[in-house]
């Protein structure tokens, strides 16, 4: 059964790059533009793990992450926190969030991999679709 992720932020284009860093693999990803729509789209169906971005306008990445751990069905999830600041007063506040990992915006493809792997165990690469018929082969089969 292909892994679950839950990518949760809210720029469209991050969640764009991590689609694309893994699409390669085969897994399933689920999006959300927000903490709430995240926590939403969690409880509906758990995940494997949640990518989350640290700054979001509403509620923050931490505090999704709160919520998340006091629910029974969310609780152990791995999440992956993103943000684009090296040091934030908030991060105090992770200390006691457990099975919480940090990566740096702009997040790369080894780093991210590596650590979903780390977390929930190594991503296979994704199937190869078959090759499209060429043209010969397909006018071949006209009727």
């Amino acid at each position: 059964m292909k892994p679950l992720i839950l990518v949760i932020d809210d720029m469209k284009d991050e969640r764009k790059l991590v689609r694309l860093l893994l699409r390669q693999y085969d897994c399933e990803l689920a999006e959300a533009a927000g903490a709430e729509e995240g926590l939403v789209a969690a409880r509906k169906r758990t995940p494997n793990l949640i990518l989350i971005d640290h700054t979001m306008p509403q509620m923050k990445g931490y505090e999704a992450v709160a919520e998340f751990r006091t629910d029974p069905a969310l609780c152990r999830v791995p999440v992956i926190m993103l943000s684009s600041r090296k040091f934030d007063p908030c991060f105090k506040d992770y200390m006691s969030l457990q099975g919480v990992t940090f990566l740096a915006k702009p997040v790369q493809a080894g780093a991210l991999v590596s650590t979903i792997g780390s977390l929930i165990g190594a991503l296979a690469p994704a199937p190869k679709k078959p090759a499209l018929a060429s043209a010969a082969t397909a006018a071949a089969c006209r009727v």
